[in-house]
């Protein structure tokens, strides 16, 4: 498995080399960023190589990816926290039922193995 997993982390980076050296001359060339609000003049950025731009819009959506899902995760480990007690307190009450049962079987067991005396 791990074999397979080099193989295809070799297979990504091939690909991602690929697009980068055939793109290698947009990716590189250095463009002004401009945004346009509504209120006030526009802001310009220093010139940055596009990839620049393109890697720091990525990072930006996959930090806010991130913190969105963190609530969720966190929520997620506390209904596991929940359910694992849960679990645990019901296979505490079946091993007492069974101990319960298995005393009343062999209590019963008992009882019956004992021959009364006729009075």
């Amino acid at each position: 498995m791990k074999k397979l997993k080099i193989v295809l982390w070799v297979i990504i980076l091939g690909f991602i080399a690929i697009i980068f050296f055939s793109n290698k001359d947009y990716l590189l060339a250095k463009q002004v960023l401009k945004i346009d609000l509504l209120y006030g003049e526009p802001f310009h950025t220093t010139e940055l190589p596009n990839i620049i731009s393109f890697l720091i819009f990525f990072l930006v959506g996959f930090l806010f990816a991130y913190f969105i899902s963190l609530s969720g995760r966190f929520k997620s480990k506390k209904i596991i926290k929940n359910l694992n007690a849960a679990a645990t307190s019901q296979l505490e009450e079946i091993a007492a039922l069974k101990k319960e049962a298995e005393s009343l079987q062999s209590g019963s067991s008992d009882h019956k193995a004992e021959p009364k005396e006729p009075s």
